[in-house]
């Protein structure tokens, strides 16, 4: 087996089947030692859907894209599934630091801020 030449898309989409316990919350996935690194060796191929398969679980031609990013950003139920995640990560990660540190020491101080209360000290 050959080497393949790493493209853009194909890292993606290595990257993507690396991080696949993240997409769908109802599948759990064994936790893999070598998702650290990229593969040197690997071969892609296509699925080829059997006969029974035509109504169950058939991609049609509109829904078919080149890579595993364009089909999974194409679906309507993954993108909101990631944006609704992306949001209560970035919501919990702004609850905490500066900004929350000012506005708990602003509701202890009855609405003034120590920085304002040190600059009318230095005044006097």
């Amino acid at each position: 087996m050959k080497a393949p030449v790493l493209t853009p898309e194909l890292k993606n989409d290595l990257r993507v089947l690396q991080l696949r316990n993240v997409l769908d919350p109802k599948r759990f996935y064994k936790k893999d030692a070598s998702a650290k690194k990229i593969p040197k060796y690997f071969e892609v191929g296509t699925i080829i859907e059997g006969p029974t398969e035509f109504y169950s679980s058939r991609l049609t031609k509109k829904e078919r894209k080149t890579t595993l990013v364009d089909e999974l950003l194409a679906d309507k139920q993954a993108r909101d599934y990631f944006k609704r995640k992306v949001n209560e990560i970035h919501a919990h990660n702004v609850s905490g630091g500066k900004n929350w540190y000012k506005k708990t020491t602003a509701a202890v101080n009855g609405g003034k801020s120590k920085a304002g209360h040190r600059a009318k000290r230095q005044r006097k």
